[in-house]
């Protein structure tokens, strides 16, 4: 009879509520701040300067190619627009929905 119910009772899922003991979020992130402020701050002026070209650069460069994506993808949707409108209105003019002359009524 055991077997029966237990052939009957529908398995459910089991809940994984795991939380690591010593991990801390925001002290991670504070560790990994300080960790990259204290590199900057041994690197010589000459090095602190050219790292801040090079950040200003990657930022210009980053900019630029955004505003190039952007604006391919507004002339690509141009294009499909117009060819949908000029598809639509030849075989809105094929079929004559234009005109009077759809409806024949002769007496």
């Amino acid at each position: 009879m055991l077997e029966r119910i237990k052939f009957m009772k529908v398995n459910r899922n089991k809940k994984f509520d795991y939380t690591p003991r010593y991990y801390d979020a925001r002290k991670e992130r504070i560790k990994m701040m300080q960790k990259a402020y204290s590199e900057e701050a041994q690197l010589s002026l000459t090095d602190q300067q050219a790292r801040l070209k090079d950040k200003m650069q990657s930022a210009w460069h980053t900019e630029k190619s955004f505003s190039q994506q952007s604006r391919a993808a507004n002339i690509r949707l141009i294009i499909i627009l117009v060819a949908l409108l000029l598809g639509a209105y030849f075989i809105l003019d094929y079929v004559d929905i234009f005109t009077a002359e759809v409806i024949h009524l002769e007496p």
